[in-house]
């Protein structure tokens, strides 16, 4: 039976990321959990301030958001709309340590966390809800997906994609030995391996041993999964954080790497045979979602 997340209930509690930074402190499996200290920009006004009208906002939106997202063609419309307006952007690591930047005081107007943070980034007491009626294409969105986002009847995240995340290999180099997450860790391909610098790779890595809750585990299961992950980090090339993955598989320089469906397409794209595997263990799944930071000079312009 496959085992996928489920990415309506599923995540991982503030106090079980903890836990799991602590398990990984020091011993260099994964460059996670740094602590903040470079302050944003974006909210500046107090929580409940007057809202200007947009013709008085600055219009220069600060947003925090995954590598990719900035690329033009998905705000053409807000470009048109705003010809003397441009957006500058702040690149998500991943999940935790993004949501560990802002608890240590970053600002922007708008961010992009994923599922499992929702409710925590909510608890931090930055955020505001959307106006949806400002939203024109609202109705059109996924009600089950918005209905994730939705806290005590308020609209904190509109959620905007959706995806899985898998072992991704160039298949004219590589033969896997069965469809699995241990291909991550195979040492036939020594060198030529990529992970996400993510706690993720944890969750993998017990879907991988046959942990009955990977998103809930023991202090013995997740010391397991450090013993495991430092004894297997030596046959990675690097951890990536961005679109240096993509880059590195389109030139050799990886054939397997933890990915996202977007990996496999830019990889296709780029002449590579790449295959995105759909691992005997089960795929994890995620969604993410755009929120409004509290007090955002920027109110009318971020919807």
């Amino acid at each position: 039976m496959e085992r996928r997340r489920d990415p309506w209930a599923a995540r991982i509690a503030r106090r079980d990321f903890l836990r799991y930074a602590a398990v990984v402190g020091g011993a260099g499996v994964l460059a996670a959990c740094r602590r903040a200290t470079q302050p944003g920009g974006g909210a500046t006004e107090a929580p409940g301030a007057a809202i200007p009208p947009i013709e008085e906002e600055p219009g220069n939106l600060h947003i925090f958001d995954w590598a990719g997202y900035e690329v033009e063609p998905l705000w053409k419309p807000y470009a048109k709309a705003f010809p003397d307006a441009r957006p500058t952007w702040t690149v998500f690591k991943d999940d935790d340590s993004s949501f560990a930047k802002v608890a240590a005081g970053a600002r922007f107007d708008v961010a992009h966390p994923c599922g499992y943070r929702f409710q925590d980034w909510v608890d931090l007491g930055v955020l505001q809800p959307w106006d949806t009626s400002l939203i024109p294409n609202f109705a059109d969105l996924n009600p089950s997906l918005q209905a994730a986002g939705n806290f005590g009847g308020d609209q904190y995240f509109v959620v905007t994609d959706w995806g899985f995340a898998a072992p991704m290999y160039d298949a004219d180099r590589v033969e896997p030995a069965e469809d699995s997450w241990g291909l991550l860790w195979d040492d036939r391909y020594a060198g030529k391996i990529s992970w996400w610098d993510s706690l993720n790779m944890f969750i993998v890595a017990a879907y991988y041993h046959g942990v009955p809750n990977p998103w809930d585990m023991t202090d013995d299961e997740l010391q397991e999964m450090k013993d495991f992950l430092i004894d297997k980090i030596g046959l990675v090339r690097f951890l990536w954080v961005g679109t240096e993955v993509d880059e590195a598989f389109a030139a050799g320089d990886i054939w397997i790497a933890y990915a996202w469906p977007a990996s496999w397409a830019i990889a296709r794209g780029n002449g590579v045979n790449a295959v995105y595997m759909d691992p005997k263990e089960g795929r994890t799944s995620w969604y993410c979602g755009f929120c409004l930071f509290a007090g955002s000079s920027n109110y009318h312009h971020a919807h």
